[in-house]
């Protein structure tokens, strides 16, 4: 049996992956280079750039399994998960890939994404099993300091988690995803960046996706509905709802479960929001304007992109 991982996993076993798994938090400015990543063999993934258009694919990890990456506000470093069999760990790097530093002891620890500030992360910790233990923490980016900002108090044969945190672009808030019953119960919460003022801000039955993201001016989050087609007729589509749950509006809306589409993250300048597209066997990163207009691709192929990130880095 593989290492129960709810950090890396989306709370399934630790090499299992839910439909849309990633961390986010999009940072204003200039449109930059897309991150996301490859399994390049069964459960060992690596991390990928390409520019805004698609085009100049570059491999930027080799040396060991990495995901759930998230690009610095200055867009110089990414924070991402690094796993092997037994453990997951969070680390910065640079935007190339290189001088990485370790930031959490071993352990299961992953899902992390920088404050706006850059002076802080926010991650998923998973200490023991059972209820009550995973839950979403607070650390400086140099990993020192770190306190536990939330406890999902629900537990079962894979896991109850509280996974896939971002910072609201004012640094106040902070959204994650608690599931209360894995592919089926999972909802968006938001907390104050002290553990304080706990909300729910979707209901179960929306069935969201892990992965989500704040628009950078803040008026905005993106979530994928019906992720794990609990609704097997449906299709999974992008919303977007307001900071405090209310006007959900479609930006895709496919039907039938033939395409379908899973949130990655606003663009830098807010005007458009990065995807996976789903066609059968085919898959490819999509760009879509912030209204749902004009949906193009940018890669197709039969790999299927995640963890997609889209950063201010050239």
């Amino acid at each position: 049996m593989r290492v129960r991982m709810t950090v890396t996993t989306c709370a399934v076993a630790f090499a299992a992956l839910t439909l849309a798994c990633a961390v986010l938090a999009t940072t204003g400015g200039k449109n930059g280079r897309i991150i996301f990543g490859k399994e390049i063999t069964p459960d060992h993934f690596q991390l990928f750039t390409i520019a805004a258009d698609g085009t100049g694919e570059k491999q930027i990890t080799h040396a060991f399994s990495a995901r759930n990456p998230d690009w610095s506000p200055d867009g110089n470093s990414i924070v991402a998960e690094l796993e092997s069999a037994t453990s997951a760990r969070v680390a910065t790097m640079s935007a190339d890939g290189k001088h990485v530093a370790v930031l959490t002891p071993k352990g299961f620890q992953g899902q992390p994404s920088f404050s706006p500030d850059g002076k802080w992360i926010v991650y998923e910790r998973d200490l023991t099993e059972g209820a009550g233990n995973n839950g979403v923490w607070l650390m400086r980016a140099d990993g020192t300091d770190n306190r536990r900002l939330t406890r999902n108090p629900f537990s079962g044969s894979e896991c109850g988690c509280d996974t896939d945190p971002n910072f609201s672009p004012d640094g106040k808030l902070i959204t994650f995803v608690r599931i209360k019953e894995n592919e089926r119960r999972q909802a968006l919460f938001a907390v104050r960046r002290n553990g304080t003022g706990l909300r729910q801000l979707t209901p179960y039955s929306w069935e969201v996706a892990i992965k989500h993201d704040w628009s950078p001016d803040g008026k905005l989050i993106v979530l994928t509905t019906n992720a794990d087609f609990v609704r097997p007729s449906d299709s999974a589509n992008l919303v977007t709802i307001h900071p405090d749950g209310t006007g959900k509006t479609n930006v895709t809306k496919f039907k039938g479960g033939a395409m379908n589409a899973f949130a990655g993250s606003f663009s830098p300048d807010g005007a458009h929001i990065v995807f996976r597209l789903e066609s059968g066997t085919t898959y490819s990163i999509a760009v879509v304007n912030r209204d749902g207009s004009h949906l193009r691709r940018l890669t197709t192929g039969s790999a299927k992109p995640r963890f997609i990130d889209w950063g201010t880095h050239g």
